[in-house]
């Protein structure tokens, strides 16, 4: 997910264009995370990269076609840890780390970031029907990973909705505040979180 600089050399046309619309999407995200979605203009975005306002018109067609494909594309960076999350044979309490140790590692990028810092701007649909489908199904997982560890007796009886919420709301606030110019480290963060959660979930 990290961002490529335009003028990489590829011998790939086609890998080139991929490589350049990268290179858009990831400087979108980065300014809509810093300035905000509405305060951050397609000319913006053009004078980062050193290009014309034209020359992205050939990758997308507007600001909101980026923070939906930024969004999207931070969802997908998800699916592998989805998989394993869903094996049977890892305890619950270990799949609910895993799970949380993705997302923590989604967050440290400007595009999983841009999928927290703008989730209240309104899409046009099916876009945001796409996104408001892959955050239900992130927070289906947990919640149904904590029914599994309260089933199995790992995990004290709660409120699962409520649970999940406050879990995701504990990573969902860390773009929020963790902006300045000597950061703390997205890892350092994730395991001190993960520790706090998990020993909080933990039946005594």
């Amino acid at each position: 997910m990290g961002r490529p600089l335009w003028n990489n050399a590829v011998s790939n046309r086609d890998e080139q264009r991929r490589q350049k619309r990268l290179a858009v999407l990831g400087t979108g995200a980065r300014l809509f995370n810093v300035r905000g979605f509405d305060r951050t203009t397609l000319d913006d975005i053009a004078s980062e990269l050193n290009v014309s306002k034209r020359t992205l018109y050939y990758y997308v067609s507007n600001k909101e076609e980026i923070l939906f494909e930024c969004s999207r594309l931070a969802l997908e960076f998800m699916q592998d840890t989805l998989i394993r999350c869903r094996d049977p044979d890892i305890p619950a309490l270990e799949r609910i780390a895993l799970l949380l140790h993705g997302y923590a590692q989604l967050l440290a990028d400007d595009m999983g970031a841009c999928l927290v810092l703008s989730k209240d701007i309104p899409l046009s649909e099916p876009n945001s029907d796409v996104l408001r489908e892959g955050r239900r199904s992130l927070d289906g997982l947990l919640r149904n990973l904590i029914r599994a560890g309260v089933e199995d007796g790992s995990i004290a009886p709660n409120d699962v909705r409520l649970t999940a919420a406050a879990m995701f709301g504990a990573f969902n606030w860390i773009p929020h505040w963790n902006r300045s110019d000597n950061p703390v480290s997205h890892d350092v963060i994730a395991e001190n979180y993960i520790a706090l959660l998990i020993d909080g979930l933990r039946r005594r």
